[in-house]
Parts: structure tokens; C-alpha cells; sequence
């Protein structure tokens, strides 16, 4: 069925995918010390990578979460925090290309569309969002990674 059809055609309409977050990000990365909430790296980021389903691979989350490593090599090495930002506000529109494509599901779209929004210096992508995208994508490999049939249930 075509998008213009009234059905969806986009990649992660799967049932068994999890809810998008309800107030994702709303109050920023970080605690009241300064440290990224806890919650972004583990309860918050399995969430968020069950919201994408199999609609994204593995393989479509490593480039990206790539691009924002290459990134952050190429600040620690310059130093230069607007090229940084820059460089990390792009995947915004990379996704929105992916998606536009439906090449990968709508819930992976807000949620790089989220995190590009609130990003406003070097800190925030370096103790905030990639830690967080980190996370995401560790929590995606366990959910629907290929080898999940070797996974122990605790």
C-alpha cells in the first residue's frame, strides 16, 4: 500500500515495537549535579530503541551513531565547538532523508529530530547526547540484534 492510499507504507509500522517516550528530553540531559540522568542510559534508552522496531537495522544505526563519533574525533582534535554542533545538527537532515525515503521508521526520525533540537554546546553532545545515542544503540543490538536467540533471559 502507498502512502497516498490512507495506509503507511513506512519501514516500523511493526506492533511489536515500544512506545515512543511522552516527554522525551523535556527537561534536557542532565541532572541537577551537572551529570546525565541515569535514565537516558538505561530505562529511557531501551525504550527508545524498542520504539524503532525492526524497522531499522543495526547496520543503519551504527552510520549514524558513526557520524556523531567522527565528529566528536574531529572537535577533540580542533577544538572548534560550532563546527561541532554543526556537524551533529546535520543528522537531522540525513534521517529526514531516510525517512522521507522510508528508509528507516518515524520513531528513529524524532528521536534524532529531539536530541539535534536540544543540543546547544559541546557538552551537551559529549556528556549528553552521545552517551545517550550510545546507549540506544546497545539497547537496539540487544532487542533485535541477529544473534538474539544467544541471549540469556535474567
Amino acid at each position: 500500500m502507498n502512502k497516498n492510499q490512507g495506509g503507511s507504507s513506512r519501514k516500523g509500522s511493526d506492533n511489536r515495537a515500544g512506545s515512543f517516550p511522552q516527554e522525551y528530553l523535556k527537561g534536557g540531559y542532565f541532572d541537577q549535579e551537572g551529570e546525565i540522568k541515569t535514565n537516558l542510559l538505561v530505562d529511557t534508552a531501551s525504550r527508545v530503541a524498542k520504539s524503532f522496531g525492526h524497522g531499522l537495522t543495526t547496520g543503519q544505526l551504527r552510520r549514524f551513531y558513526g557520524h556523531a563519533k567522527t565528529a566528536e574525533k574531529a572537535f577533540n582534535y580542533s577544538q572548534n565547538e560550532k563546527k561541532l554542533i554543526n556537524d551533529i545538527k546535520v543528522l537531522d537532515a540525513f534521517v529526514a532523508e531516510a525517512y522521507g525515503k522510508e528508509n528507516v521508521p518515524e520513531n528513529f526520525y524524532k528521536f534524532i529530530n529531539i536530541n539535534t533540537s536540544s543540543i546547544e554546546n559541546s557538552k551537551d553532545i559529549i556528556k549528553g547526547f552521545l552517551p545517550h545515542f550510545q546507549s540506544v544503540v546497545a539497547y537496539h543490538t540487544y532487542h533485535y540484534g541477529e544473534n538474539k536467540e544467544r541471549r540469556v533471559n535474567l
